[in-house]
Order: structure tokens, then sequence, then C-alpha cells
């Protein structure tokens, strides 16, 4: 149960970053000068471990929902009829929210999933790793406690406090400061367990408005009460490895549900839909986690320059992947058709790999598109003329609405 009495915190957007775009119509894929990386998600990305406590982490800032100039409030977060979730190979399960909407960044050798409420103002997740050592629990607090200063300490108000048993757990409350799409700042409450089951290390977080909390506990001490983990099962999904080739097989055309863009997609890739009212955001991930197809697209009325979708591209990914090793980003290649590719790359520490990133952004009347692969740089060759297949198949109906 969720014993403790939550601090204020606003969820800040936890790095589950890699939301790479790409904007495109028929260009090249090219391979940059400097090492890219190959996975749309930073290494920022949280050692948890879950037990018996609540804990929502939100993929992005709360979108707030005014009532009127003087009382200005987030949307309520809902909680759906629960229904269990099963990991990969049932490394662990959950009962998740039907309505909240899942993405899983997952890769060899670590297993993250996040979960969104409707109006993303709440957001759970899972992260376990693998460690031959056992951890004492002043350990994983230790290691805890650092990993939320990481990620959050730098919010407005950010604070945490001393780490407490909970169960077979080391849980810490912590809160900051946000301020929602409508200018609403808000207070979220986060509850972070971390625990070791054999050689798993998981991290479960649940971050909350902090005014909702008490309304959501019941729920949330239900979701905490399922989470099930699984030890005996390997993280190195389906044995693959860093140096195993990777394969882009037959493909398939995939078109958004209100028909706003079509793009072939190997088959045998996942698929995750993020997204939210005014963007669309669709991922394809490899099975193995090491590369990574990402379609972003959202409105902007006025007409953008070169060197304006230059600017706001290379502001991104600098944002999103600025901290990762050896990240770089070549010089921008304006195309053909008026889109412009960036070429960019990073180390990614935990896979030990350099992925490399191919990311087109263009505007189709008032929608701007982000449109991007990402490989591994040591593959990228092998898989240029089925990446190039991919990104001359990308096609926008700028007529049709954003979600």
């Amino acid at each position: 149960m969720l014993a403790h009495r939550r601090l204020c915190l606003l969820i800040a957007m936890l790095a589950t970053a890699a939301t790479l775009a790409a904007c495109g119509g028929s260009p090249a894929a090219e391979a940059p000068t400097a090492a890219p990386e190959p996975t749309a998600k930073p290494t920022s990305t949280p050692r948890p471990t879950p037990t018996p406590k609540p804990t929502a982490a939100p993929t992005a800032e709360p979108t707030a929902a005014p009532t009127s100039d003087a009382t200005l409030k987030l949307s309520d977060v809902e909680v759906g009829k629960l229904k269990t979730y099963s990991h990969t190979g049932k490394l662990f399960t959950l009962d998740v929210p039907e309505n909240w909407t899942l993405k899983d960044t997952s890769k060899p050798g670590e297993a993250i999933a996040v979960w969104t409420d409707p109006a993303e103002n709440a957001f759970m997740q899972v992260d376990i790793f693998e460690s031959a050592q056992q951890q004492k629990p002043a350990e994983l607090a230790t290691l805890l406690k650092s990993y939320l200063e990481k990620t959050f300490g730098k919010q407005l108000d950010f604070t945490q406090e001393e780490a407490k048993e909970s169960g077979p757990s080391m849980l810490i409350v912590w809160s900051y400061t946000a301020e929602g799409s409508n200018n609403v700042k808000a207070k979220l409450l986060g509850n972070s367990f971390i625990k070791q089951v054999g050689d798993k290390v998981s991290l479960f977080t649940l971050v909350v408005p902090d005014e909702q909390f008490d309304r959501l506990q019941e729920s949330l001490n239900q979701i905490l009460a399922s989470y099930k983990v699984n030890d005996k099962i390997s993280l190195k999904a389906n044995g693959s490895s860093a140096t195993d080739a990777i394969s882009i097989g037959d493909l398939s055309t995939y078109s958004y549900k209100n028909g706003l863009f079509s793009i072939d997609v190997p088959k045998e890739w996942e698929a995750t839909d993020n997204s939210k009212p005014g963007e669309a955001i669709v991922l394809w991930g490899e099975p193995s986690g090491r590369a990574t197809i990402v379609v972003d697209i959202f409105e902007q009325p006025k007409k953008q320059s070169q060197d304006e979708l230059t600017a706001f591209l290379r502001d991104f990914l600098t944002k999103t992947f600025g901290a990762e090793s050896e990240f770089a980003i070549n010089d921008p290649k304006p195309q053909s058709d008026g889109s412009v590719l960036l070429v960019w790359t990073y180390t990614d520490s935990n896979l030990k790999i350099t992925a490399l990133g191919n990311s087109f952004i263009e505007q189709r009347g008032d929608k701007l598109s982000i449109l991007s692969t990402v490989v591994p740089d040591d593959q990228f060759d092998q898989l240029l003329p089925k990446t190039n297949e991919i990104i001359q198949s990308y096609k926008i109906d700028e007529s049709v609405k954003l979600p």
C-alpha cells in the first residue's frame, strides 16, 4: 500500500525520449561523419525496481485544463478498468489501466515500459536490468536517489525524501513543480520503489498530481500489489547481442488511423502509437531494441524556412540526446523535396554500440513532420537499401487533421 504522504511534485518529461521524428519526402539516408547510435531513446533511463507502493510517471509534462481565469486546474487522471499486462517472455506482469497508453523502449539487457494516462498528467514506469552482484538495501537506495536526482533534479522545486523500507523494496517519495500546456503550475507526487529479485534489479515508479493522490490511492495500491518479476527470464532479447546483424525483412504499408500519413515498415517490427491531441507520434522498434523508425507530425501554421526547420530539428535532437556519450550532429543536408536531413550519432554505454540516426524535417501545409531512422552505425551500409525504401515510401496527406 501507499503509506507515504506525497511530496508535491509535478511530472517532468521522463527521458522516454527518443521520440525522434522524421520528415521526409523521398530523400535517401546517409552515413554521418560522426558516430551515431541505434535506438530512439537516450541512455538516461531509470534503473528501477517495483514492489508494494504506487508510483506514476508521465512521458511529458501534464496538460492542464483551465476552469476559469481565476481557478485553473489539471485535468483529472482517469484510471480505467485494470487489465493484466505480460512483458515479453513474462519477465514481469502488471495490472494496468486499459485506457492508459503504453510505450515500450526495452533493449537487450534492459526492460523499460511506461504507461501514461489519457490526460498525460500521470504515468507509471517499470525498468528492469540485470546485476550479478547482490545489492544491499542501502546500495539500492543510493542508486535510486542518484537516478531521481539525475532525471528530475533540475525541475522546479524538486525534492526527495530519505529512502525508507517498504516491504521488499526501498521507497523514495519525491516531487517537483511543472507547468502544464495551459500554463498552469502544478505539483506532482512520485513514489519510486527499487528492489532486487535474483539477478534482476527492478525500479517501479508511479507519478500523479499531488492534489489527486488521495482520490487515486486505492487504484494505485491495486496496481502496485499486482506487480511481479520473474528472475528466471533472460533480458537478452532472443539471445541477440550488440554484434548480431539486424534484419529488415519484408515491408508492409502502415496507414495512420485517419489517413494522415502512410509508410512501409518491417512486418516483424512492433508499432507503438504515442499520439496525443494535436500530435501524431508512431514508433516501430526492431525486436532487439537496436533500431527504430519514428514519425512525429504536429501543427505549425507559420511557414518555416529551411534554416528555421534545421534549427528546430537540431534543438530537438540536442535536447533529446545531447547528454549521451560522443553525441554529434553533422551539417544539414537540404533535400530536393524541401525537407532537411540531419545525420547524428551517439554511443550507448549500456549496449556498447554506436548508433546512427537520419532525421528528416519538412513542412506540409500547416504541419511539420519529422521522420527518423536509427540503426547501429556498423550495420548502416548493409541496411541502407531497406532504410531508403522505408524513407521513400513515406507520404503525408496535409488535408487530414491531426488527432
